[in-house]
């Protein structure tokens, strides 16, 4: 209900359209963890690429981190599907910014104005988002009040979860925002977005004329496309990471466990961008970048034809989305992936 795909056979996992279904992917990397973790208590302890042991119970030796894979994963299949994909959407009669504007039963608020809080609170931002620095919403510095990404704006000595802390997605935005080349504001965009659209709610009466309609999708489109890029930045970031991390194979400065990390991150954001209607990418882009990808890194122990052929890979990854998304070259990183996000 509310889905723009039937993610029963629609989903692009790891192995391609209708090989699995969300669900059943998050119930393969909780039972693989499992797994792992009941021979390390029997005292098998897998070993990487280069056979040293694995530090980390949730690290397998193909190089996925499922703790990540797990949490990126779920921000996009929840969270980002959630907001954009059901409380933002406006293909179902009576559903999303389709909901009549009238009292929501007893609530202190409408049906509608419900509909864009939710979506809005998938985001994660906090209420006074826009008044923080990008590095105070990244926890990376800035006035000491704001500094870890929280702030008692109320002053009652107390952090609110519900309004004076920012979460996942919001986060993130922030993060490529303050990391850019070429400056960005997505974090902005989205935000903006979401407070033009609840202030067209406010005003409206309990059922919204065919204008105040056109400018609520414009505010929805607004927010979608900021969280959408700021996603999409991500893809591009940890594509980076990988890159360097892949520069460094056959030395002392390679490192297994972050290779992984990096991997899984971008893994799990790479999947995330397939639960919007409104994606950049259209089904054949959705399936090709996910190939590109693949299911797993490619290693330090793979021949070189595989390590250059992924390498050039991750390269064709970055060109699809510069092209899609707009976004500037200088944030995108050179082919070693430096440079950029």
């Amino acid at each position: 209900m509310g889905q723009h795909e039937d993610w029963t056979s629609e989903f692009l996992g790891m192995s391609g359209k209708g090989t699995t279904t969300p669900e059943s992917v998050v119930f393969a990397w909780i039972a693989e963890i499992e797994d792992l973790a009941v021979d390390r208590a029997n005292g098998t302890i897998p070993t990487g690429p280069l056979g040293d042991p694995i530090g980390k119970v949730y690290v397998t030796p193909d190089g996925r981190d499922l703790r990540q894979l797990l949490e990126k994963f779920l921000r996009g299949a929840v969270a980002y599907s959630q907001g954009i994909d059901d409380y933002l959407d406006d293909d179902t009669e009576g559903k999303g910014i389709l909901s009549p504007n009238t009292r929501d039963g007893s609530s202190p608020y409408t049906v509608l104005e419900h509909q864009w809080d939710e979506g809005f609170g998938y985001f994660g931002a906090a209420r006074d988002y826009l008044d923080y620095t990008d590095d105070e919403v990244a926890g990376s510095g800035g006035r000491e009040a704001y500094r870890q990404g929280f702030h008692d704006t109320n002053g009652d000595g107390v952090i609110d979860l519900n309004s004076e802390f920012n979460f996942g997605h919001a986060t993130n935005a922030a993060k490529r925002d303050r990391a850019s080349v070429v400056p960005t504001n997505f974090s902005a965009q989205a935000m903006n977005g979401f407070l033009r659209g609840r202030a067209i709610i406010a005003a409206a009466g309990e059922s919204l004329t065919a204008p105040e309609l056109a400018d609520l999708r414009e505010a929805r489109d607004e927010a979608a496309a900021g969280w959408e890029n700021a996603i999409a930045a991500t893809v591009v970031h940890y594509a980076n990471a990988v890159l360097r991390d892949m520069s460094a194979f056959g030395t002392p400065g390679y490192d297994f466990l972050a290779h992984a990390k990096h991997w899984s991150e971008l893994k799990g954001f790479i999947l995330s961008l397939q639960f919007s209607r409104f994606s950049k990418l259209d089904d054949s882009q959705l399936e090709q970048v996910n190939d590109l990808v693949g299911a797993g890194p490619v290693l330090p122990n793979a021949d070189v034809a595989a390590i250059q052929a992924y390498r050039s890979g991750l390269d064709s990854l970055k060109d699809i989305l510069q092209t899609a998304y707009g976004f500037d070259a200088a944030n995108m990183g050179n082919e070693q992936g430096a440079e950029g996000w």
